[in-house]
């Protein structure tokens, strides 16, 4: 809720202000309380920007006005209108400001909820609906800004073996741990991801051929002071491939010649 102050508003705030104000100067006879009903005006247009601090703000200046007539003109008796004028505008703010935290906490509620559409519940990496519209926008980009963007798959050695003798829970520990470790030794614009199971895509954004290699070897080597060993393969934009689905294809096909040629290694076509 809420919009921005321009010209607009500050023009209909003077006029709301300033009216009562020249209707009760200029005439001879009290124009009475009714008058001071438009301090209606600036407390809901203040209220509805900035909430219950607009309303605050709006009763102070529609006070002190309502007290300087009353003063020049020797009438107290509408500084009753002060009071009024200040409850009504209060609980004016009172509402916006409701209104402006059930927004926001909607608006939370619902960007916790597309998080979680996207969000792998076992690691706390994307999964792979957001791969494929992630990569598909970083090819796009690439193309268009004439970028290079790589793609890491890669999964971990023997996990079947791990899972096997150590049982679930402790496959599922090991995942997490995988996925933080992948994590950390990311850049922050990297996109790391839970393709199934036991492997993992990881999006290179600017990322040129040498640059995702040294990556991979980074990804291994920290990956293997963790315990485990990893097999990876490695693809770049647009020398292996100019979409993203060919990207992932290739990718899985190198990670498999990575394992075939005896694990723990990266496999890429160009270096």
């Amino acid at each position: 809720m809420g919009v921005g102050f321009g010209l607009r508003q500050a023009t209909i705030l003077v006029f709301s202000w300033m009216l009562p104000v020249l209707l009760r100067l200029l005439a001879d006879v009290p124009i009475g309380r009714e008058a001071w009903a438009l301090y209606v005006i600036p407390a809901a247009l203040l209220g509805f920007i900035w909430g219950l601090r607009g309303t605050v703000a709006a009763t102070i200046v529609s006070s002190v006005l309502i007290s300087m007539v009353a003063l020049w003109t020797r009438t107290s008796s509408e500084l009753w209108a002060a009071v009024v004028l200040g409850g009504v505008s209060l609980f004016i703010g009172l509402l916006f400001e409701y209104g402006r935290n059930k927004e926001a906490e909607l608006r939370d509620m619902i960007d916790n909820l597309q998080q979680l559409v996207v969000t792998d519940s076992l690691t706390g990496v994307f999964n792979r609906r957001y791969l494929f519209d992630r990569l598909n926008a970083e090819v796009a980009r690439a193309r268009r800004y004439n970028l290079p963007v790589s793609v890491i798959m890669l999964d971990i050695d023997d996990f079947k073996t791990y899972n096997d003798r150590y049982g679930h829970i402790a496959g599922d520990v090991l995942l997490q741990t995988i996925a933080k470790t992948i994590r950390g030794a990311l850049r922050q614009e990297d996109v790391v991801v839970r393709y199934g199971g036991d492997e993992f895509a990881i999006i290179l954004t600017a990322a040129d051929a040498r640059s995702a290699w040294s990556t991979a070897e980074r990804l291994r080597n920290a990956v293997k002071s963790a315990g485990m060993n990893i097999s990876l393969g490695v693809v770049t934009y647009p020398q292996d491939a100019t979409t993203a689905e060919e990207l992932l294809r290739r990718a899985d096909y190198y990670l498999l010649a990575a394992k075939a040629a005896g694990k723990d290694q990266a496999y890429a076509l160009q270096v």
